[in-house]
């Protein structure tokens, strides 16, 4: 009767089992009887919620309602004022007249409309003494020309123009050696445009004013001073933007938005020791000066036409959070903290972190764009599927992310939930290092494209969906008229190519080997942290195996690969993936100038068409224009295939049937649930729990 002992023996065991098992469903169960809610099942614990850091999933999506950008697109992906409620672009051309006579005359052929004497007027103008100062709307590339050549040349003076460029205190610099400068008579006028840049306008026995300050500058090498001929000039333009901020914003402590904290973040994150890299996308930008709470003056070198994209791409950050002023307050620390509980502008803020690993967040009264109707959010983790099915059925569940179990179950119980597709997000490729043998030769590049079967490769889960690349660009750009022709499967004709380039197939190992007997084999660098990139190297390698391909997947530990190896570009080839712009400037991924250690353009590709049309895209202002360069450029990429894309992929989002509508602030009635050219960053906001009208 042993059998009869062991029950008697292991019933106490067996009811403290049941007895935990119980008390935990009922806690389950009073859990999904909260209401105030949108609830969010979560698989996993949430960590950093970074503004800066694309972040797929459910942390992308949290952060997307945190934090607010300067500037925003609209339903059509056309940039929009947001944060930023106006801007304005001015040239200021200062002339350095002969004479004060000739300034006055000057300043009445301009009165008089003869000065320029077609296109922008002047909206300003000033004259002291033989200086005038003359300021247009906009930007005209031709504007200094039609200026100059619309005044008498005898009236414009003779002047020798000199830069002086220090690190800082450019003022202090200049200052000291006029107070003992014996050549200082000769320097007609000066002009500082900020701490670090000073124009001396020299006239008469120049070359000994120029030797003094040469020996001078030598002697204080401190601030890195350096000298710059300009030439004969009489004239200097200063391009400038105004920002001007929308007023009343605040942050989610109730602390003032102000022009303080956008140049902060410009600031912090154009450094070298950013954590994003944007110092190449504010390149244009000579100086940013705060002139009020709410105006920025943008003192640009250039003028690009994309000069918004980039003030788009800028987090702001707070910066009476994560300005240093305590010099014993470690930086780590201070990011690490706001990081975890972060603060920002968006339609909601952060409330607490959950026992589970889930977050709350709770609406934005103050959101400049109207609180959301959703009073609440929470994102939490449950115990067990049978907890998940526990709320979904008595309705307190709004949405999930499924399990290989929970996808099954719902496979078998229909109607219970529904599925959205969010815009694809993300690329994935392989890039290709095209300084090291064989990727230096476009036709092994083509072929190792024509021998993927991406059909066998791609695929769905119950997270997010893969498709093949359509664009370099967001999908549904309108400046994108034509799809990216990338080489077709063809496996016959890659193998084809590789012969052609000497690469032969050896019966005995199954490989292709070159002349001297050197099989076509390279390594595949891939993130050892991401399952998908794994799985997808795997697939691949297989695939160029079967045409004679040696490829060698070598896992690598994400840290060393995104701070040493990409850097460096110490890989053979790389599986990466990248956030999709929804903008149109891309030299930091495809330019010859981001080629070098550090640059954006992983491949090194270095040509002289596609350095062309980026530059081109920068600069022009014309949409139509726009979108046959972006058509070229597309044609270009696809013909020189420095990168194998893979696909693209995009979110499913699970959510219970009939559960949520959308209700923007001011609408007239709620709405289905449905997402935009914008994808699920431009909808999510204002998704609410359904009213259900009472029987």
């Amino acid at each position: 009767m042993f059998w009869l002992r062991w029950i008697f023996f292991s019933s106490p065991l067996w009811l403290g089992f049941g007895g935990a098992w119980l008390f935990r469903t009922v806690a389950e169960f009073q859990l999904t009887r909260e209401s105030d809610a949108l609830v969010h099942a979560i698989d996993g614990p949430v960590g950093y919620l970074s503004p800066f850091a694309p972040a797929d999933g459910v942390e992308g999506e949290i952060a997307g309602l945190l934090f607010e950008p300067l500037l925003r697109r609209d339903a059509n992906l056309n940039l929009r004022p947001n944060l930023i409620r106006a801007w304005t672009s001015r040239t200021v051309i200062t002339i350095r007249c002969d004479s004060e006579e000739a300034a006055g005359e000057a300043e009445a052929r301009f009165l008089a409309g003869e000065v320029p004497e077609s296109g922008a007027r002047p909206i300003a103008l000033d004259r002291s003494g033989s200086v005038l100062t003359v300021a247009f709307g906009g930007h005209g590339p031709d504007l200094e020309k039609a200026v100059l050549e619309g005044l008498p040349p005898e009236l414009l003076g003779d002047y020798l123009l000199v830069k002086v460029r220090a690190d800082h205190s450019v003022d202090d610099l200049i200052g000291s050696w006029l107070a003992g400068s014996v050549e200082k008579a000769q320097v007609r006028m000066l002009e500082f445009t900020d701490d670090r840049e000073a124009f001396l306008f020299v006239r008469g026995e120049t070359d000994r004013v120029l030797k003094e300050l040469r020996l001078y500058l030598d002697s204080n090498p401190a601030t890195s001073p350096q000298l710059d001929l300009v030439g004969q000039r009489c004239h200097t333009t200063v391009r400038e933007m105004l920002l001007d901020l929308k007023e009343g914003v605040t942050w989610h402590d109730g602390t003032p938005f102000t022009s303080t904290d956008v140049a902060f973040s410009y600031e912090r994150l154009t450094r070298a020791d950013s954590p994003l890299p944007l110092a190449a996308s504010f390149d244009f930008v000579e100086s940013l000066e705060m002139l009020s709470p709410t105006r920025l003056r943008i003192l640009c070198r250039e003028v690009p036409a994309t000069m918004l994209e980039s003030w788009e791409k800028l987090p702001v950050l707070p910066a009476h959070r994560l300005a240093k002023t305590d010099p014993d307050l470690d930086e780590a620390d201070l990011w690490s903290d706001f990081l975890l509980t972060p603060l920002g502008l968006g339609p909601y803020r952060f409330d607490r972190r959950r026992a589970d690993g889930g977050v709350e967040l709770v609406a934005h009264a103050a959101y400049p764009g109207g609180a959301p109707a959703e009073p609440r959010l929470r994102f939490r983790r449950y115990s067990s599927l049978e907890s998940i099915l526990l709320a979904l059925r008595t309705g307190t569940l709004d949405r999930i992310e499924p399990d290989e179990r929970f996808t099954e179950w719902a496979r078998r119980h229909p109607g219970m939930v529904e599925t959205l597709r969010d815009r694809p997000r993300f690329q994935h490729l392989v890039v290709w290092n095209l300084e090291r043998p064989p990727f230096d030769l476009e036709p092994v590049r083509t072929a190792l494209a024509r021998g993927i079967d991406l059909g066998a490769i791609l695929r769905e889960t119950g997270l997010e969906y893969e498709v093949p690349v359509k664009s370099l660009f967001f999908p549904g750009s309108p400046l994108v008229a034509e799809p990216i022709l990338l080489p077709l499967y063809d496996p016959r004709g890659a193998e084809r190519l590789l012969e052609k380039e000497g690469y032969r197939l050896e019966e005995e190992s199954g490989l292709r080997k070159d002349g001297k007997g050197r099989p076509l084999a390279f390594s595949l660098a891939v993130n050892a942290g991401n399952p998908e990139h794994r799985r997808l190297a795997a697939a691949l390698a297989e695939q160029w195996g079967g045409i004679g391909i040696e490829v060698k997947v070598e896992p690598v530990p994400w840290q060393e690969l995104i701070t040493g190896r990409l850097p460096q570009r110490d890989f053979d080839a790389v599986l990466v993936s990248w956030e999709i712009p929804r903008g149109r400037d891309r030299r930091e991924v495809w330019h010859s100038a981001a080629a070098g250690p550090g640059g954006g353009n992983l491949s090194g590709l270095r040509d002289a068409e596609v350095d062309g049309l980026l530059d081109q895209l920068r600069s022009e202002p014309d949409p139509v224009k726009v979108t046959g360069v972006i058509a070229s450029l597309q044609r270009a990429i696809a013909a020189r295939q420095p990168c194998f894309f893979i696909c693209d992929t995009g979110r499913i989002l699970t959510v219970r049937t009939g559960a949520l509508e959308s209700r923007r602030p001011g609408a007239a009635a709620a709405s289905p649930l449905a997402i935009g050219k914008g994808g699920l960053e431009e909808v999510r906001p204002w998704w609410v729990k359904k009213e259900v009208a009472a029987p």
